[in-house]
């Protein structure tokens, strides 16, 4: 059985809350995006757990102030407590003259978890 639409938005709101938290330097609230042994993998170097997640959100606005990550092109499929997703990213820098420093691609296992979708694994390429 294919999601239902509750399913899909759902995940939807995920991907937002996972960019908005990392763009605030949230580490909870990204960190909770995530199953507990989850992994983002950016380029093949893996943050897996939690704490690792949360550090890693924290330190995003700090190194780059104005930060704001875009995903674009959301499409998710799966079936009962399992999907996957992909799509793109664009990466802004708001301020007076906003400029885009990287684009690039996820692609991802999601798992419905304690009743909420949460990431397994985001597996994230940049644009060459």
């Amino acid at each position: 059985m294919a999601l239902a639409a509750p399913d899909i938005a759902e995940i939807t709101q995920l991907y937002a809350a996972y960019n908005l938290a990392v763009d605030d330097g949230d580490g909870d609230g990204f960190a909770g995006c995530f199953v507990a042994d989850g992994a983002l993998v950016s380029d093949g170097n893996p943050v897996e757990g939690h704490a690792a997640l949360a550090d890693f959100a924290r330190s995003v606005p700090t190194g780059l102030p104005g930060i704001r990550h875009v995903a674009t092109n959301v499409s998710v499929t799966g079936d009962g407590d399992a999907a996957t997703g992909r799509c793109y990213l664009l990466l802004m820098v708001a301020g007076g003259q906003p400029q885009m420093v990287m684009s690039g691609s996820y692609r991802d296992t999601l798992r419905r978890d304690g009743g909420d979708w949460r990431f397994v694994r985001r597996d994230f390429t940049a644009d060459r």
